[in-house]
């Protein structure tokens, strides 16, 4: 009976934890080098950000599109260092073509029908890259 009990408190609890949107940041990855495979067994140890309209200073293989869409009370400095850290699980040494922009999403609570409120979040996007060892 204690067993069942202490089961059911923790399936609340995960499904109340489950059954909020928008409250967290959005990861996007879109693979465009399909020969391309992210298995490093060391990660980089940083991820170079290269701005829109600054030009890469190295050359690079192309790995895909990132982006990151701000949670509600999102901090930008906390949105690029989730950019460099989706780039660095996917074995990228950078991310060029950085570029702010904002997007609509939605946040509430699943499982009532009270109506989901919208919100502009900061969104960062570039392109993965891997830089050549030449």
């Amino acid at each position: 009976m204690k067993t069942n009990f202490t089961l059911f408190i923790v399936l609340l609890v995960a499904v109340s934890l489950n059954s909020c949107i928008g409250y967290n940041s959005k990861e996007i990855f879109t693979p465009i080098n399909a020969n391309y495979k992210a298995d490093c067994a060391v990660p980089p140890a940083d991820v170079e950000l290269v701005f829109e309209g600054e030009s890469p200073n190295f050359k690079y293989e192309k790995v895909g599109l990132i982006e990151i869409q701000a949670e509600y009370t999102g901090k930008e400095a906390d949105q690029l260092n989730s950019l460099k850290k989706l780039a660095k699980s996917k074995c990228c040494d950078a991310v060029i073509g950085v570029k702010k922009g904002y997007v609509t999403r939605d946040m509430g609570l699943v499982f009532t029908n009270d109506k989901n409120e919208t919100y502009q979040a900061v969104s960062f996007s570039g392109i993965a890259v891997k830089k050549n060892k030449n």
